[in-house]
């Protein structure tokens, strides 16, 4: 659930602090307003995508916080867990900065992420729809994601994606073999020819690092002999060497200490250096008999470092990559050697799964058939609520032919026909805006304890509506409503008198600058507004009257105008 929506500078808001509880908030005002401003807002929080324009005129930043408290066992928690996102006790924080640059950040309890990370938490916990997202009920992939979301059938659906999956790769496997074998003429001599060239020359794991070591060290291999000759004589070969020196040095206090006892320490920590100096010249002496200055042998090897990287240019490979490369190109040759017998496997194999695709998907139809029956009387016994009794509402599922899809082998047309006498016909052929928004509502009515977000969001869908359809248009949005929350930004009166809350905005002008606010209506100013909704700028006792009406009989209580 939304509690708390904050919105600074974008568009004609400079701030607003709005408060929202369960249950249906109906938001009204009179045209230009700003009521979609506050739903533009809420997406921006969502992760929509930001038009431009909306930054506030004459600002640098907006910004738009959403604080949602979400149950216990909400399917995000362990979400936000696999991303490392910490939950906060408070709940969850949405927030979304935009600049004059035309740059966006995002946040998830205060942690920076990407927006479409944003985008996906938003769809966990929130759904907007308003006149567009009536107009994609035309849209055969949202019909077929409202009848699979009827029927429920997610594990078998995720089974079905699993089964393509299998079958596309090995369909692939197949492709990469019979494009293999077309280039087959002179592959074979080719690939024998570059693995011989690898495998004699590709170093062996940890070879390359000992190649470079020993070339340094031949390279310069007389700087080396100096250097390491010179240290030796320092601390061992010299008159007055180093071990010379600590040997003496370390006699002289060990023979003190009979006298004083606290020379003890150092005269153990100069016989100790003693020991180490002459651990040092012992190494240095098997180092300079073990250093090689041989110009053969600098030669063998830079050759050898010269095949290894030209080998690696050749193939476009780092140099440790040369050795699996020849293990690829041999998997390629034995693929040649035993096309054929491949080939015939992998066709089994793949029949094999298309089998088990189809097996999967007769078993989704099925089950998308059984839901259609059922979900097409649910949405006609709601429309015959809402005014369109006469309405027949069909849901067609036909089978594709062809090659697996992920989501199944069904067209799934919704159809409509106004009248009796009429036939059925596709949607997008007969429904005008009015029918559409209450076909939309009917379906979502329907679905209202399959709909896994605790927050909704209906954006005039009360479009092409007349007063005759509104009351019952109000109901169905109230029972929607239960055990949720629902914002709906409405025209008719008899929509808002369905209200558990009611939120009214205005626009009003500070300083030449239009500025929008929020108004949290009581009893007695929504008589007022509904009656200014009913009678236009001039109110008059009769509107107060029947906005009275509107309340009392949508089971809202009625308190004193003042």
């Amino acid at each position: 659930m939304l509690s708390y929506l904050c919105v600074e500078n974008i568009a004609l808001i400079e701030r607003l602090d709005l408060y929202l509880d369960r249950g249906l908030t109906i938001l009204t005002g009179e045209t230009g307003a700003g009521k979609s401003i506050i739903i533009d807002a809420l997406s921006l929080a969502l992760g929509c995508r930001a038009e431009s324009g909306l930054l506030r005129s004459g600002t640098d930043k907006g910004m738009v916080s959403a604080h949602f408290h979400l149950p216990e066992a909400h399917p995000i928690r362990a979400w936000l867990a696999q991303r490392e996102i910490k939950w906060m006790e408070d709940g969850l924080f949405l927030r979304r900065v935009l600049t004059d640059k035309g740059r966006s950040r995002a946040f998830i309890n205060e942690m920076p992420v990407p927006l479409a990370v944003l985008a996906e938490a938003g769809e966990m916990i929130a759904e907007i729809h308003g006149q567009h997202d009536n107009q994609s009920l035309l849209n055969g992939v949202q019909q077929r994601q409202l009848l699979d979301t009827y029927a429920d059938q997610r594990q078998a659906l995720d089974l079905l994606a699993q089964r393509y999956r299998q079958w596309r790769e090995g369909w692939e496997e197949i492709q990469r073999l019979e494009t293999l074998v077309g280039k087959a003429g002179g592959q074979r001599e080719l690939l024998t020819f570059q693995i011989g060239e690898l495998l004699e020359v590709a170093p062996q794991p940890g070879e390359m690092a000992t190649l470079e070591g020993q070339g340094q060290r031949l390279q310069h291999g007389a700087q080396l002999v100096q250097g390491a000759a010179r240290a030796l004589e320092a601390i061992l070969e010299s008159p007055v060497c180093a071990t010379a020196v600590t040997h003496e040095a370390a006699s002289s206090l060990e023979a003190l200490t009979r006298i004083d006892a606290e020379l003890l320490p150092l005269a153990t920590a100069l016989r100790s250096l003693h020991y180490e100096l002459e651990d040092c010249g012992v190494r240095l002496r098997h180092y300079l008999q073990g250093l090689e200055t041989d110009p053969e042998q600098l030669e063998a090897l830079k050759s050898r470092l010269d095949r290894i990287h030209r080998l690696s240019r050749k193939h476009h490979v780092e140099p440790e990559g040369l050795l699996d490369l020849a293990e690829r190109l041999q998997k390629d040759l034995d693929a040649l050697e035993h096309a054929d017998e491949r080939r015939e496997q992998l066709f089994k194999q793949l029949e094999l799964m298309r089998r088990h695709y189809d097996e999967q998907a007769v078993i989704i139809r099925q089950g998308r058939q059984q839901a259609a029956q059922a979900l097409m009387s649910a949405v006609e016994r709601q429309l015959a609520d809402l005014h369109m009794a006469k309405t027949r509402f069909a849901i067609q599922v036909l089978p594709l032919t062809g090659d697996p899809r992920p989501e199944g082998m069904d067209d799934i047309h919704f159809l409509v026909s106004a009248n009796p006498q009429e036939p059925l016909r596709p949607l997008k052929q007969v429904a005008s805006g009015g029918e559409l928004s209450r076909i939309m509502l009917a379906i979502k009515t329907v679905l209202t304890d399959t709909l896994p977000a605790n927050t909704l969001v209906f954006d005039e869908v009360d479009v092409g509506i007349g007063g005759r359809v509104a009351a019952s248009l109000g109901e169905k949005l109230a029972k929607v409503a239960l055990g949720r929350q629902v914002l709906t930004i409405t025209h008719l009166p008899q929509v808002a008198a369905f209200g558990h809350a009611h939120l009214c905005i205005r626009k009003e002008i500070v300083d030449d600058k239009a500025r929008v606010g929020v108004e949290s209506l009581n009893h007695g100013q929504r008589v007022e507004e509904l009656a200014r909704m009913l009678a236009g700028n001039r109110v008059t006792a009769a509107a107060r009257e029947h906005a009275r009406d509107l309340l009392a009989n949508a089971g809202q209580p009625v308190g004193s105008t003042g």
